[in-house]
């Protein structure tokens, strides 16, 4: 039996990073399945924080402001080929992104969660990854902010933690340790665009080129 260990630096506000989980899964799912002994195989998730182009406003904002802010140099045939594009590739593997509706301050609070899940030895690599996907739906599927505690709690209830746990770490202030793992992927690495992916600590692949 092998171990393989997967560690993943993205963040939520990114398209590509809830087209980058459903396509592991579907590689994972295919591994399984044809490769000699691989069903046998164990394999570990870890999930890691990026904060990708944070919405400088502060607060709470329409969603087609910071697309708008970020793609101002692309001309509308531009961003209509882009979306276009980026769709058909979301649907090609089941999922669902929508436009609408509001982004908040930042992803952090999300982060916290999906680090807490990973480092308390209670909650399985299956429910970490389960949580990354209810966050991921949430924002882009349902068009949720999830800056908001309340929705932090759906999606993580959804996960199948229970409410009492995730009260207590929605209260738990780990922001700082968040923070600075996830410039140490910007800065130390010099990650600038996620998915990224890690395979047994060395081995490393740019989602993008999913």
């Amino acid at each position: 039996m092998t171990v393989i260990e997967i560690d993943i630096v993205f963040d939520f506000i990114s398209a590509w990073c809830y087209i980058g989980r459903r396509s592991l899964d579907r590689a994972i799912a295919l591994y399984r399945k044809t490769y000699p002994g691989g069903r046998n195989d164990t394999i570990t998730i870890k999930w890691r924080p990026f904060y990708l182009n944070p919405n400088r406003h502060g607060h709470s904002v329409p969603k087609s402001v910071l697309f708008n802010e970020r793609l101002k140099d692309k001309t509308p045939e531009q961003r209509a080929a882009l979306v276009k594009r980026l769709d058909k590739i979301a649907q090609s593997v089941g999922v669902c992104i929508n436009y609408a509706r509001m982004i908040g301050p930042d992803t952090r609070d999300a982060h916290r969660l999906v680090y807490l899940s990973r480092e308390d030895g209670t909650i399985s690599s299956e429910v970490h990854g389960e949580l990354v996907e209810k966050l991921l739906e949430a924002y882009h599927a349902r068009e949720m902010d999830i800056s908001r505690p309340e929705v932090l709690k759906e999606a993580a209830v959804a996960a199948g933690i229970e409410a009492a746990v995730v009260e207590k770490w929605l209260a738990e202030d780990v922001g700082d340790v968040v923070d600075k793992e996830a410039r140490k992927y910007r800065e130390i690495e010099g990650i600038i665009g996620v998915l990224r992916f890690l395979f047994q600590g060395k081995y490393e692949w740019d989602g993008e080129d999913l």
